[in-house]
C-alpha cells in the first residue's frame, strides 16, 4: 500500500493536530515547574505530557486495529506477515508518538542551557518506549474488542493508567508509568536510574504481552498476563526504595566553590551569575555580622537564576536552626511564634527589599520585625538573641513586642 494511502486512511494525522494544539495549550502549566537551565529537570518535566500523548496514540492504534479487523487483511493466507501488516498500519500512529515526544521536549527547550547529557537521552528513550507500548496495547484492543467500545476503552484505560497513579499513596505504583519523572529535579538532584529503568521494563512488558496476545495458539496468550505480572512485580521491587521521589542526590563534585565569607558553591547551571551571587552574599554576610549575627560558612544557592533577594534571604536564614527541637514533637513549642518575625528581621537586615519580604511573611510577623528594626543596633542584637533561644527550647516564651527585652 502506498504511504500516501496509509496516511490518508489513518486517523493519526487528524488526532495528531488536536494533540499538538493541546500540548501547546498545556505548555505553560509545565514550564513553570522546570528548574531553569537544568536539562534533567527539562527532560523530567516533559514526561508530564505523556499523560496526553499515550492515550492519543492508544486510541489511534485501537482505531487502526478495528479497521484492520474489519478489512479482514489478517485472515486467510495473507501475502504479508501479521507483523509487517501491523507495522505499516501503525506507522502513522508511531510517527505521531515520536513527534509528540520530541515536541514535548522542544516546548521546554527555552528553559534549558548547555548540552543534554545521558540522563536526558535515557528519559527521552523511556518516553518513546511508553508511547510504543501504549500503541501496541491499543492496537490489540482494537483487534479483539467489539468495534464500538474498542477506542473508548483504549483511550480511557490509557489515560487512567497515566494520570491516576499520581494521586495514589502507593508510591511504587506512581513510578511505573513514566510520568513520575516530573518529580525531578532540583539543582542538587539527578534522575535516579531506578526511576527510569522500572517504567521502561513495564513498557517492554506491555509490548511483549501485547505481542503474545496476538500469537497463534493458547500457550502464548496464557503467558502474556504471567509475563506482565512478573514485569510489574520486578519493577515495583526496583523502585520501592525511592518512595514517591524520582530523584537522588547529585554529586557535589559538579560544584565549584570560591570565596570565604561565605564560601559560595555553585552548580554549572549557576556559574553565569557567580559574580552577582558573590556580591550579594558578601554584602548580606557583612550586614548581619555588623549586628552580631553569625551565618553559615558556606552558601549553595537553590535557584538556577537566583535574585539578590533570594541570596540575601538564604544567607540570613542560615542563622536560624534548621530543625525544630525534639520537645516540639511531643508538646507545645512557644518559640514557633518567633520564627516568622526573626526570619523577616534577618532578611531585611541582610539588605533584601522590605516590600519583597512583606510578601513572604504574615503581616503580624513583618510588623514585629519592623518594630525591632526601629531600635538601636545593640537592642536589636539583644532582641534577636533572646528570641532565637526560643527556637531551640520549649520552656521559653518569645518577646516580640516593641518594648525593650
Amino acid at each position: 500500500m502506498p504511504w500516501s494511502t496509509v496516511l490518508r486512511v489513518s486517523i493519526a494525522p487528524r488526532i495528531g493536530l488536536l494533540l499538538v494544539l493541546w500540548l501547546f495549550a498545556y505548555r505553560d502549566s509545565v514550564t513553570e515547574l522546570v528548574t531553569r537551565g537544568y536539562w534533567d529537570s527539562v527532560a523530567g518535566q516533559s514526561s508530564t505530557l505523556l499523560v496526553w500523548t499515550a492515550p492519543a496514540v492508544a486510541a489511534c492504534a485501537a482505531w487502526e486495529g478495528v479497521r484492520i479487523r474489519q478489512s479482514r487483511a489478517l485472515q486467510g493466507a495473507p501475502a504479508r506477515t501479521f507483523t509487517s501488516v501491523s507495522l505499516v498500519t501503525l506507522a502513522p500512529t508511531l510517527a505521531l508518538g515520536v513527534l509528540a515526544v520530541v515536541l514535548s521536549l522542544g516546548l521546554l527547550l527555552p528553559q534549558a542551557a548547555g548540552s543534554p547529557d545521558g540522563t536526558t537521552a535515557a528519559i527521552v528513550a523511556l518516553q518513546l518506549a511508553v508511547v510504543t507500548a501504549h500503541t501496541a496495547v491499543g492496537y490489540v484492543l482494537g483487534l479483539h474488542l467489539p468495534r464500538l467500545p474498542a477506542v473508548p476503552v483504549a483511550l480511557v484505560g490509557s489515560f487512567v493508567w497515566m494520570a491516576y497513579p499520581a494521586a495514589m499513596n502507593v508510591f511504587w505504583v506512581r513510578q511505573l508509568n513514566g510520568t513520575n519523572l516530573a518529580e525531578c529535579c532540583e539543582l542538587d538532584q539527578v534522575a535516579a536510574p531506578r526511576s527510569i529503568i522500572a517504567p521502561a521494563l513495564v513498557a517492554v512488558g506491555l509490548l511483549v504481552a501485547a505481542w503474545l496476545v496476538t500469537a497463534r495458539g493458547r500457550g502464548p496468550r496464557l503467558l502474556a498476563p504471567v509475563l506482565l505480572a512478573i514485569t510489574v512485580a520486578g519493577s515495583a521491587w526496583i523502585v520501592n526504595p525511592l518512595g514517591y521521589s524520582a530523584a537522588e542526590p547529585r554529586s557535589t563534585t559538579a560544584r565549584t566553590c570560591s570565596g570565604a565569607h561565605p564560601q559560595i558553591c555553585l552548580w554549572p547551571e549557576q556559574r553565569a551569575a557567580a559574580k552577582d551571587v558573590a556580591t550579594w552574599a558578601t554584602d548580606a554576610h557583612n550586614r548581619l555580622t555588623a549586628v552580631g549575627v553569625t551565618t553559615a560558612a558556606q552558601l549553595s544557592p537553590r535557584a538556577s537564576t537566583p535574585t539578590s533577594d533570594d541570596i540575601r534571604a538564604q544567607v540570613a536564614l542560615s542563622a536560624l536552626p534548621g530543625e525544630i527541637p525534639a520537645c516540639a514533637r511531643t508538646g507545645e513549642w512557644p518559640g514557633n511564634q518567633a520564627h516568622g518575625p526573626l526570619s523577616a528581621w534577618l532578611t531585611i537586615t541582610a539588605g533584601a527589599d522590605p516590600e519583597v519580604v512583606a510578601t513572604r511573611y504574615a503581616p503580624a510577623e513583618v510588623q514585629a520585625a519592623e518594630r525591632a528594626l526601629e531600635r538601636p543596633p545593640q537592642e536589636q542584637r539583644l532582641w534577636f538573641r533572646q528570641n532565637a533561644k526560643t527556637l531551640t527550647r520549649c520552656d521559653l516564651q518569645p518577646v516580640l513586642d516593641a518594648e525593650r527585652p
